[in-house]
């Protein structure tokens, strides 16, 4: 379960309980998934990796792709859009 604290055209913060998810259906290359508190795990749509960010790391989309983000432990996640 997520629960949205901020949302701007710009940006998007949210905070996920453990086990908790978001999706992005069509995330734009450029978009940009910071986690800021807990542990997130990311997969890609058409990606065999998986990936894990720890507070203060992020990571930058190359392409259009859908992504789940999944929360491993009580989180805080920012979502920032390419302008």
């Amino acid at each position: 379960m997520s629960l949205m604290t901020r949302n701007t055209p710009a940006n998007t913060s949210l905070k996920l309980q453990r086990r908790g998810f978001h999706r992005v259906s069509a995330a734009k290359p450029g978009m940009t998934v910071v986690c800021e508190q807990g542990i997130l795990w990311l997969t890609q749509s058409n990606d065999h990796r998986d990936y894990m960010l720890r507070p203060g790391e992020s990571m930058v989309l190359g392409e259009r792709k859908s992504i789940l983000i999944e929360a491993m432990s009580d989180a805080r996640v920012s979502i920032v859009y390419p302008n």
